[in-house]
């Protein structure tokens, strides 16, 4: 395994671990159904990161798919939850507030990036090195 491949690997289970852990939180928050969308979204997100990180390839529907493929699930996967909520939280600040426009900038370019990111581990490194995202 090269060692750009090996640090975008232990990136993805690592972050796994960490999604799936604020997913446990978010459960233990409470039972209404808006935590619970948020809990289930992350430990979505939180499994399929995980499961890029630790497997060469995962079985999805019968057929295996390479690594690089699940973590791009995985992280568009959490760049449309994330336009999804924060586009809640802005409803509820106020418009003239530093926050707001934080928050603006959030919701705009984080998802931008996680969306650019996905992209490349699905066609295995346009604009990256090709060698990050081979599968053996």
């Amino acid at each position: 395994m090269s060692r750009l491949k090996d640090i975008v690997r232990r990136g993805f289970a690592g972050g796994g671990i960490a999604t799936l852990l604020l997913a446990g939180l978010f459960v233990l928050g409470g039972p209404a159904p808006s935590t619970l969308l948020v809990a289930g979204w992350l430990a979505i997100v939180g499994l399929s990161l995980f499961l890029a990180g630790i497997r060469e390839r995962v079985p999805v529907a019968g057929r295996l798919v390479g690594w690089p493929r699940v973590g791009a699930a995985g992280i568009a996967a959490f760049a449309i939850g994330a336009v999804g909520f924060g586009l809640s939280q802005l409803y509820t600040l106020e418009v003239a507030s530093g926050t707001w426009l934080l928050a603006v900038a959030i919701t705009v370019f984080v998802p931008g990036y996680l969306a650019w990111f996905a992209l490349e581990c699905w066609a295995g490194g346009r604009r990256l090195n090709d060698e990050m995202f081979a599968v053996e």
